[in-house]
C-alpha cells in the first residue's frame, strides 16, 4: 500500500508538472544537438582539409584558403561547446530556481498540497515523491549530457583550440561533478521552497544560494586534493597540468611568488627574486592524474550537502505539519 501510494504521488507530480518536463526535455534535446553539431562540424572541417590535400600549418601557398576554412570551422565548433559549457555551469541554479523551489512553493502558496494529504498520503511521502521525480530525471538527463559533452569535446575542436580539464567551465561539464551539482541544486531548491512558501521568492533565493554555494566550491576546488610541488631549476611540468603557484624558495624554505616580483619589478623579476633570497624554483600543480580524485571529492561534498538539504526539508515539513 505504501509503495503504491508513493508511486501514485510520483505520477501525480509528473502530471502536475508535465509542461515543465516537456520544456526540460526539449532543452536537453537542443543541448545535445548543439554538442553533436560541434563534433560533426569539427569532423567536416577536418575532412575538407584532407580532401584538399592539405595539412595544418602547411607551407604550400595553395593550401592557404583550405587551412583558413579549417581554422574557421574548428573555431566555430569550439564556440558551440563553449556555449554548452556555460549551460552546464548554470544548470544547478536553473534546477533549484525553476524546478525544486517553485514546485513546492507553488503548492504551499496555493494550498493544493492539502488535496494530496487527504488521499492517504502523508506529508513526508508527498515530499519524497516531489524530490524523487526531479532527482531521478536529473540523474539520467545530466549524466547523458555529460557523456555527450565529453564525446564532442575529447576528439573535436579541443585539439586545435585547447580547453583544459581544470578550467572552471570544463570541470563542471563532464565527469560526475555535473550530476552532483544538479542534485545539490535540487536539494537547496527543495528546502528553500519549503521555507519561502512563495513561488517568486523561492525562485530568486534558490538561484542566489545555489550560485553562492557553487562559487565557494569552485574557489576551494584546488585544495580538495593534496597539491603536488615540484622543485628545481628551470622547471617545466609535463602534460596538461593545473598550475597553481610558481616562484622560488629561500634558503630557509620561505616562498617567494613570481607574481609579486612581476608586479614590483616587471622588467627584471628574476633579479627581484634573487635579491629577496630566492635560491630554488618551485611550482605547485595538479597533474592530469588528479582529475578524478578532485571530481570524486567535490561530488562527495555536493552529495553530502544535498542530503543535508533534503534532511532539513523533511525536518521543516514535520515541524510545520506534524
Amino acid at each position: 500500500m505504501t509503495a503504491l501510494a508513493l508511486r501514485g504521488s510520483q505520477w501525480v507530480t509528473l502530471r502536475q508538472h508535465r509542461r515543465a518536463l516537456w520544456w526540460a526535455l526539449a532543452l536537453t534535446a537542443v543541448a545535445m544537438a548543439v554538442m553533436a553539431s560541434s563534433r560533426w562540424w569539427s569532423d567536416a572541417a577536418e575532412a575538407a582539409l584532407r580532401e584538399a590535400g592539405c595539412a595544418v600549418n602547411s607551407t604550400d601557398r595553395s593550401c592557404f584558403q583550405a587551412e583558413r576554412d579549417y581554422a574557421d570551422g574548428q573555431w566555430f565548433a569550439r564556440n558551440l561547446l563553449g556555449y554548452t559549457s556555460i549551460g552546464m555551469l548554470v544548470l544547478p541554479g536553473v534546477l533549484g530556481a525553476f524546478v525544486a523551489g517553485p514546485m513546492l512553493a507553488r503548492e504551499l502558496e496555493s494550498g493544493t498540497y492539502r488535496l494530496a494529504w487527504t488521499q492517504s498520503v502523508s506529508p513526508a511521502r508527498w515530499l519524497a515523491a516531489k524530490i524523487t521525480v526531479p532527482a531521478v530525471l536529473s540523474l539520467v538527463v545530466v549524466t547523458l549530457l555529460s557523456l555527450v559533452f565529453y564525446w564532442s569535446w575529447s576528439t573535436g575542436p579541443a585539439n586545435d583550440y585547447p580547453t583544459y580539464w581544470y578550467e572552471p567551465m570544463m570541470f563542471v561539464s563532464y565527469g560526475i561533478v555535473p550530476v552532483a551539482h544538479a542534485l545539490l541544486g535540487l536539494g537547496l531548491g527543495t528546502v528553500i521552497g519549503l521555507l519561502a512558501r512563495r513561488t517568486v521568492v523561492a525562485m530568486g533565493v534558490a538561484a542566489l544560494v545555489t550560485g553562492a554555494v557553487l562559487a565557494v566550491l569552485a574557489r576551494l576546488r584546488a585544495g580538495l586534493w593534496p597539491i603536488q610541488t615540484l622543485t628545481g631549476h628551470g622547471i617545466s611540468p609535463r602534460g596538461v597540468v593545473w598550475q597553481l603557484d610558481r616562484g622560488m624558495l629561500t634558503a630557509s624554505g620561505d616562498r617567494l611568488l613570481w607574481d609579486d616580483c612581476f608586479a614590483a619589478q616587471p622588467d627584471n623579476a628574476r633579479q627581484c627574486m634573487t635579491d629577496r633570497g630566492g635560491v630554488l624554483e618551485f611550482v605547485d600543480i595538479h597533474p592530469a592524474s588528479h582529475y578524478w580524485p578532485l571530481q570524486l571529492v567535490e561530488s562527495g561534498v555536493c552529495l553530502a550537502l544535498a542530503a543535508l538539504a533534503a534532511f532539513a526539508a523533511f525536518r521543516v515539513l514535520r515541524a510545520r505539519h506534524p
